[in-house]
């Protein structure tokens, strides 16, 4: 992995016992707090109340003001409270790893962007469509997990994260939304799909952004190819435009030898005296 030290946002925002504190450590701390905090909370008001209160639902928020929803929604995963409650520790486990290596790699600023971008961007379009839909509530931080993986796999495409699984890190990304997205058209959960679509989206452009892998090149690369079609085009169409015209005075010239200038009518004047401009200003250059 490639580690940066030349300056302050690389370093730890702090130390606690000797231990260095970066962003990485800070929000995975934060995530603990949050699923113990749920986990109290759910254990006194219930699992189904719990998240009603801090699901992110463009309902609440746009008729009752409930913008805490905005973030809220990351506090916990559902399914960590199901039987198969070790998903927590590989989340986390998962989520400070690839955090951890983002953040070497664009700094302790970007990264923290990167993070309030996966949390917020997705919720506030989920808002924004539910002025034309009605989509469900949706609680889950998994999304934003796997977004932060999807910022690792666009820095380090070809690397290969584990030794038991010996697939790219870019190829883990493409099978894991593809098998994500197949569970959620089958259950028609069609809010967990734009969700993970959308943080994945806002993660690989984030990176982009950062300048990771080729940066914004693709998109330069695309308005250099568009632009260059264009000329192609407009040379192309000068070239059959003068050919034509060529053409046409031919035709005209052919005409005043057998028939006379007199024979000429008011279009084919035109043309002819068009042809004497431009022949003169040429011949001026």
């Amino acid at each position: 992995m490639l580690y940066h030290e030349q300056s302050e946002d690389y370093r730890p925002l702090f130390w606690m016992q000797g231990r260095p504190i970066y962003v990485a450590t800070l929000l995975l701390i934060v995530h603990i707090i949050g699923f113990i905090v749920a986990a109290i909370s759910i254990s006194y008001f219930g699992l189904g109340t719990v998240y009603d209160a801090l699901a992110v639902n463009p309902s609440e928020i746009w008729h009752r003001g409930q913008v805490w929803r905005l973030l809220s929604y990351v506090t916990f995963d559902p399914y960590f409270f199901s039987q198969r409650s070790l998903w927590f520790l590989i989340n986390m486990a998962l989520f400070y790893f690839f955090g951890r290596e983002v953040e070497q790699f664009v700094g302790r600023t970007t990264y923290l962007k990167l993070y309030v971008g996966l949390v917020l961007v997705p919720a506030i379009l989920l808002c924004l469509l539910g002025l034309v839909i009605t989509p469900s509530p949706f609680l889950n931080c998994g999304e934003v997990f796997f977004g932060v993986f999807v910022a690792f796999a666009t820095i380090y495409p070809g690397v290969i994260p584990s030794c038991w699984i010996p697939l790219t890190a870019s190829t883990l990304v493409w099978i894991l939304l593809g098998i994500s997205s197949l569970i959620d058209i089958a259950f028609h959960n069609f809010t967990s799909l734009f969700m993970l679509w959308t943080s994945s989206a806002v993660a690989y452009f984030g990176m982009c952004l950062a300048g990771a892998g080729r940066g914004m090149a693709w998109l330069t690369d695309w308005l250099e190819e568009r632009r260059a079609q264009k000329l192609i085009r407009q040379h192309h169409f000068k070239i059959v435009k003068d050919k034509e015209a060529t053409e046409s005075i031919d035709a005209i010239l052919d005409k005043i030898s057998k028939q006379g200038v007199d024979s000429l009518n008011t279009r084919e004047r035109a043309a002819l005296e068009q042809a004497r401009t431009k022949l003169l200003q040429r011949d001026e250059r």
